[in-house]
């Protein structure tokens, strides 16, 4: 009989006879063992084992017992190492090379997963450090009355509930709200009804004081503190429980704190403008020059305290309660432009040339508050100001309802499990860099004049080309960012609209000193403006004419044409109503389905005995199909 050793190391695929039945169950044991212990492919551990027990049967059949047979074959470890080392050696080269790739495949693989699941437990174990209170900064941030007679918050408050503005007053559903909502000129449908709701003895007490509030220094509204009794009131139980809830969980990391900063008082605010603005239209009916310059005056107030804090969306309810302050205007005194005296117009210039600088341009502090909040608690922190991206589903969920910043991308983030967002989305100090060197150029921008428009332009697509290069590292401030860019220009045209109201009230002031309306803007200065009114498309001086198509002051729009300053020409091009100051309407633009800019003014004032001009907007189509004849005619 050949030794183990040697049947070992001739090891072969040919298929033994079938060995007999009654061979000891131990060597039949032994012989699956080594088998399975050789760890070859189910075919070869079966050769193995036959191989294995035909040659147990030889021994047992030269002599050996059962125990010698199996002390004979020795170590069953090394040998099945032998075997599996002689069954391999028998394969072909393309053969061994498939298993070898396999098994490095496969520990690779496994070592992957394993580096990925401690990856994946450190991120998961890394709690958010919450190093700042954001909601502290903000709050230390807003103005504070040195006085409690320089405080607006009080008055504005009683003046909202006198006129009915709480959230849970039954003016909420009434046709006077849907009436002053529509924003109404004299001798429109829902004007009756605004007027009977405004001359009420009640509502004249609460205009009252809704303008003695405006006259104080300090907005004087606290937000993200407790409500009391008559914030309740006039806010409802809901957000008086919503604002409790946020200051209690203030430290909570799962609670979006500052990104979940309620500002209900805005809402209340944008409604106050309209009552005012209405009463203002109202006194200029009646000839009360008075009446009208304090409504003007309180509107531009309230949008001054409103933009306290300076969140984006506080700017932007400034800037729109400026702009229909401006608007209605600008209406009244071309519809009646003897309603003022020169006391009154030298107040209302005022008023429009006293927007503190600060508000006149974007300013992201309350933006970059709200991205450090989200920085803080969407990202690890190793202590040096970087860190990894830590995907938070509930924190994600909550943004949907949030309005300032942008969540459109939660999707997409929520699709990226665990660690793998974290290797996937730039780290925080990338994140950090780009969102705070992207509001700083916006803010920037914003101070331009309003003909660098194409800055603005130039920058968001430059922007919008960083995302597009690189649209997985910076996914988050992506889909995060507020629109800045638009604001931006937001703020150039409220600013240039503030400026045409002021000229318009010194053209005023100077036909009223001198009988005559003046030929060039350079009759206003120095007694009635301070410098020459500008174009701000042009930088030249803006024109005058006073012919018999009566007075009228204009720039010559993006364009660069003159067009004599048609007060009811139509762009065809504007997003709202037509032939309005700057701020209202985005004019001048050209069309992308026929390359066409119609010719167009910047009407400023045009004073013709009635508000034609900005009581009949054109639809949408009505603008297209406009802009489609004018270009058929230029071919």
């Amino acid at each position: 009989m050949r030794s183990f050793e040697g049947m070992r190391m001739t090891f072969s695929k040919t298929n033994p006879s079938t060995p007999p039945s009654n061979l000891d169950p131990k060597l039949l044991a032994l012989a699956a063992q080594v088998a399975r212990m050789t760890r070859l492919r189910r075919a070869e551990r079966k050769d193995v084992e036959k191989e294995l027990t035909s040659h147990f049967y030889e021994s047992v059949a030269a002599g050996h017992s059962s125990i010698e047979t199996i002390t004979l074959f020795g170590d069953p470890k090394t040998t099945a190492r032998d075997l599996r080392s002689a069954a391999i050696a028998k394969r072909t080269p393309l053969d061994r090379a498939f298993s070898k790739t396999l098994r490095f495949a496969a520990y690779s693989i496994a070592c992957i997963v394993i580096c990925y699941a401690t990856f994946g437990a450190y991120i998961y174990f890394q709690a958010p450090v919450l190093k700042l209170d954001l909601l502290a900064i903000y709050r230390d941030s807003l103005a504070k009355p040195a006085t409690e007679s320089d405080n607006a918050w009080p008055l504005y408050r009683k003046a909202f509930l006198e006129l009915d503005l709480a959230v849970e007053s039954p003016y909420s559903n009434s046709p006077a709200k849907e009436a002053l909502g529509n924003q109404p000129f004299p001798g429109t449908t829902d004007w009756d009804t605004a007027v009977a709701w405004i001359e009420a003895p009640e509502r004249r007490t609460a205009l009252e004081s809704l303008r003695a509030a405006a006259a104080r220094p300090v907005f004087g509204y606290s937000a993200a503190r407790e409500l009391d009794a008559q914030d309740t009131l006039l806010f409802g139980a809901s957000v008086a429980s919503s604002v409790s809830e946020l200051i209690a969980t203030s430290n909570d990391p799962s609670k979006l704190t500052m990104l979940s900063l309620r500002l209900p008082h805005l809402s209340m605010a944008r409604n106050a403008s309209r009552v005012l603005v209405t009463d203002a239209l109202r006194a200029a009916e009646i000839g009360d020059g008075e009446r009208f310059v304090a409504d003007i005056e309180a509107v531009m107030r309230l949008s001054v305290h409103v933009q306290d804090g300076r969140i984006l969306i506080c700017d932007l309810v400034g800037i729109a309660i400026r702009t229909i302050a401006i608007n209605r205007t600008i209406a009244a005194l071309e519809w009646k432009p003897d309603l003022l005296n020169g006391d009154q117009l030298v107040r209302l210039q005022r008023t429009f040339e006293s927007v503190p600088t600060a508000m006149r341009r974007l300013d992201p502090s309350g933006e970059l508050l709200m991205w450090t909040e989200l920085e803080q608690r969407l990202f690890t922190d190793d202590g040096t100001g970087n860190g990894w991206f830590r995907y938070d589903n509930t924190l994600m969920s909550d943004l949907q309802g949030f309005t300032s910043l942008n969540p459109t991308g939660y999707p997409v983030l929520s699709s990226l499990w665990g660690p793998a967002s974290a290797f996937i989305v730039a780290d925080r100090r990338t994140t950090h860099d780009f969102v705070h060197s992207y509001m700083k150029q916006v803010a920037d921008l914003s101070a331009l004049p309003i003909r660098d428009f194409k800055h603005i332009s130039d920058f968001d697509q430059q922007t919008q080309v960083q995302f597009e290069t690189d649209p997985i590292r910076l996914m988050l401030p992506k889909m995060m960012l507020p629109a800045l860019t638009q604001a931006a220009n937001s703020f150039q045209k409220n600013l240039v609209s503030c400026a045409a109201a002021a000229a318009t009230c010194a053209a005023l002031r100077f036909r009223a000193d001198s009988g005559n309306w003046p030929t060039r803007a350079e009759d206003l200065v120095p007694k009635y403006l301070a410098a020459i009114p500008e174009d701000p498309w042009t930088g030249k001086p803006i024109l005058m004419a006073s012919d018999t198509s009566g007075f009228r002051m204009w720039s010559m729009g993006q364009d660069g044409r003159d067009d004599g300053g048609d007060p009811l020409a139509k762009d065809g091009f504007e997003t709202s109503e037509p032939n309005r100051c700057a701020a209202t309407t985005e004019v001048w633009r050209r069309d992308d389905r026929t390359g066409v800019i119609p010719p167009i003014d910047w009407v400023w004032y045009a004073p013709r005995g009635d508000m034609g001009r900005w009581m009949s907007p054109l639809t949408t189509d009505a603008r297209l199909k406009q802009a489609e004849r004018a270009f058929k005619q230029s071919q």
